[in-house]
């Protein structure tokens, strides 16, 4: 297994399996679902980007630990894990597993139910590197957004989008506004809006012109 880690991006984690150990907030899931544990066990489970509630640990196992060796599975839960889940902020350590280490438990083959927290339209916007300097942590999909008036004198806002497909060519994005702006934008929160990212002399800028 890899090395126990303290502190990893999003983009390092989402959709990689790890062994974590049992601190509260995993042991408050366990126990809202009944199941019992020993002090000893650890759990195995997956990251993955839930659209609302962002990166989010999935628990498909309990195991325990012998060094030099794979985890040895002692409980699996059903239906691969589903209400066994927290957010990522809400984690203890943590070890990653490598993809060979994951494929020898097998747990590669239990990851079919992703499909339902991937629809086609938001793939292509996660797989976008150049786009994660403005992701929130912890909410891969909501990203931070100038808000520029096009035809009145508005100073520029800083917004949270709630990302949910991108154009044919990816030049554009549409998104949810996720807050109320202070100014009269014509925008509110819940609002369909469309981003654009652009580059001057400051740097680069998730821009909406509305």
């Amino acid at each position: 297994m890899n090395d126990k880690t303290t502190h990893r991006s999003d983009r390092e984690i989402i959709y990689r399996w790890a062994v974590a150990e049992i601190n509260p907030g995993i042991a408050r899931v366990l126990s809202e679902k009944e199941q019992t544990y020993q002090e000893r066990d650890r759990c195995i489970g997956i990251f993955y980007v839930d659209h609302e509630e962002g990166v989010t640990f999935r628990i498909h196992h309990l195991c325990r630990i012998e060094p030099g060796r794979l985890p040895e599975i002692t409980t699996s839960f059903e239906n691969h894990g589903e209400g066994f889940i927290l957010h990522s902020d809400d984690m203890g350590a943590y070890t990653l597993l490598s993809d060979g280490d994951a494929s020898d438990l097998a747990l590669l083959e239990e990851q079919r139910w992703r499909i339902y927290y991937e629809p086609e339209q938001i793939q292509e916007v996660r797989k976008r590197t150049d786009l994660d300097r403005f992701r929130a942590q912890g909410y891969f999909d909501d990203v931070s957004v100038v808000l520029l008036s096009k035809g009145r004198e508005i100073i520029p806002e800083g917004v949270w989008v709630r990302l949910e497909r991108q154009s044919d060519d990816g030049a554009t994005l549409r998104g949810i506004l996720l807050n109320e702006p202070y100014s009269d934008f014509g925008m509110h929160e819940g609002d369909m809006i469309t981003v654009r990212l652009v580059e001057d002399e400051e740097g680069r800028f998730l821009v909406a012109e509305v």
